[in-house]
């Protein structure tokens, strides 16, 4: 019962991942064997990823991408929860991605300097390192940087792990590194089962927008939003309708596609996703609409969810 795993829970707290700019992210759910998004900038909040186990319960906090952020606008709320999101966690997982560059690291090394925490700096895709060892040269140097920027500081660095997070190579070895430096506390989640204090609803649209992405992702720029309308969860089929939300006129056609083909295919392979999800069958309604110029306006932002420090201190 609830009261047995608060007193069997051994580490009960924060871990928190953090990537920089441009990185193929893998989310914060890679301690249960689920692999994330494909693009970069994809994650827009924190998500709370829940592993409770016999030995404890560790939430892991997945954070959007660090970059330089232009002022206002969506760009600027992605940076902001990263900064709050860097204030709570006991230990940091720093991910990077081989294939990025010193240029967009070291803007995460500059929020780094400031945070109060233990570091370990995970390494992705180390399956491609006898492949691609060109793309793994860099590293070294970087890490000398690493721990030369956070001496003095309380940031405490404690070196690099290699994992290989789609295939789950190292990953069992990292999840219980992570339960032995988490301090001592009870449960912050009491249902053994729970895996993300997100919302069904939520969950469905990130797999709406994932497909979105990952088809459009180098056509389309990372203006779209998901907003889901109605999820009756009931029906047989479980019917779910969403709409698909864009800045220009222009970019409804992409999403679209000549005869509506694209947005079918994105229909069809986010349903699959659903599915596994829900475990049932899903009727999934796709409807694309033009909000213009809503990812740099605060108050059409706040339309799903995105709410800018300035427009909460005014409320």
């Amino acid at each position: 019962d609830d009261a047995d795993q608060q007193n069997n829970a051994d580490n009960a707290d924060h871990a928190q991942i953090v990537t920089g700019n441009d990185q193929r992210q893998q989310r914060a759910h890679a301690g249960r064997g689920q692999r994330g998004q494909d693009r970069e900038q994809t994650t827009r909040d924190q998500v709370r990823g829940i592993v409770t186990e016999e030995r404890g319960q560790v939430v892991f906090v997945d954070t959007p991408g660090v970059h330089r952020a232009l002022e206002g606008g969506i760009n600027a709320y992605m940076i902001q929860e990263v900064k709050h999101a860097l204030e709570e966690p006991d230990l940091i997982l720093y991910l990077i991605d081989p294939f990025s560059k010193v240029s967009s690291e070291q803007v995460l090394l500059d929020h780094l300097k400031h945070v109060k925490s233990r570091l370990i700096v995970l390494v992705n895709k180390e399956d491609l390192r006898k492949k691609r060892p060109d793309v793994f040269r860099w590293l070294p140097e970087w890490f000398a940087e690493i721990e030369k920027q956070l001496s003095g500081s309380q940031c405490s660095y404690l070196g690099v792990r290699n994992i290989a997070a789609a295939r789950n190579k190292g990953v069992k070895e990292l999840l219980s590194e992570v339960f032995e430096l988490l301090p001592t506390g009870p449960f912050l989640y009491a249902e053994a089962d729970a895996l993300t204090d997100r919302s069904t609803r939520f969950v469905v649209s990130e797999l709406i927008r994932k497909q979105l992405l990952n088809k459009l992702g180098d056509e389309l720029p990372y203006s779209c939003a998901v907003e889901i309308e109605s999820f009756k969860e009931k029906a047989i089929p479980v019917h779910i309708a969403a709409t698909i939300y864009v800045e220009r006129e222009s970019q409804k056609g992409m999403v679209i596609g000549a005869g509506g083909k694209k947005v079918k295919e994105i229909g069809t392979l986010a349903r699959v996703e659903i599915e596994k999800l829900l475990s049932a069958k899903v009727f999934l309604e796709l409807k694309v609409k033009v909000l213009e110029g809503w990812t740099s306006e605060a108050r059409l932002m706040k339309k799903f969810g995105y709410r800018l420090e300035s427009s909460r201190k005014r409320k």
